[in-house]
């Protein structure tokens, strides 16, 4: 079951307020029901406002392909340093970003969140969902790549409208700065794999 975040007025932690709105989508959208949320750590990243080519949202990954905790790059071994928050060890970070994707209109919020999570692969082992041989990420289209998690998205609406967080889900980052006087989110540096030696 998902822990319900309370706050006090005067502040918000943006990365556990994002998390318990993922728990949500995860119990209410079985397509995702393979994703355990408290294993996934949520950050929040910064890029400039009106820049060009930003990003909303993005999955890390912390393992490689089939979920192998070690891969070998031109004769080096590489792994992924471990993660761990609240006592789970983590198998993928994502990040939102501020303030482009908090001053999305809320149904495009929740388009992010869903587009974001639906690139979990469904074994849930730390490795992407890999949806073609040479775009692996995407596949040839991210339209048709959206399609695929469209209806459920769609589907949430209703349960999103009557949640505790819709409230949240319709503040930019301008009203969230001005509703409370503290604004918190985990923030990490993306982390990348670290050479162990030459295999």
């Amino acid at each position: 079951m998902p822990r319900k975040t309370t706050h006090p007025p005067d502040r918000i932690d943006l990365s556990s307020t994002l998390t318990s709105i993922i728990h949500e989508i995860v119990r209410n959208t079985p397509s995702l029901g393979h994703i355990d949320a408290d294993r996934v750590l949520v950050c929040v990243g910064s890029n400039r406002r009106g820049s060009r080519g930003g990003l909303y949202g993005k999955l890390v990954p912390l393992r490689f392909e089939n979920g192998s905790s070690r891969t070998v790059h031109r004769g080096r071994t590489y792994a992924i340093p471990e993660i761990s928050h609240r006592g789970k060890n983590c198998l993928y970070v994502l990040y939102f970003y501020m303030p482009r994707f908090f001053d999305l209109p809320w149904e495009e919020k929740l388009g992010v969140i869903f587009h974001e999570l639906f690139h979990i692969s469904p074994r849930f082992d730390g490795d992407i969902r890999r949806m073609g041989a040479v775009r692996v990420a995407h596949g040839h289209s991210k339209r048709r790549f959206n399609s695929h998690f469209s209806n459920d998205v769609i589907s949430f609406i209703p349960h999103a409208k009557k949640s505790d967080y819709f409230p949240f889900l319709q503040m930019n980052s301008s009203s969230l700065y001005r509703r409370y006087g503290t604004v918190n989110a985990i923030r990490m540096k993306s982390p990348r794999p670290v050479p162990l030696g030459d295999e």
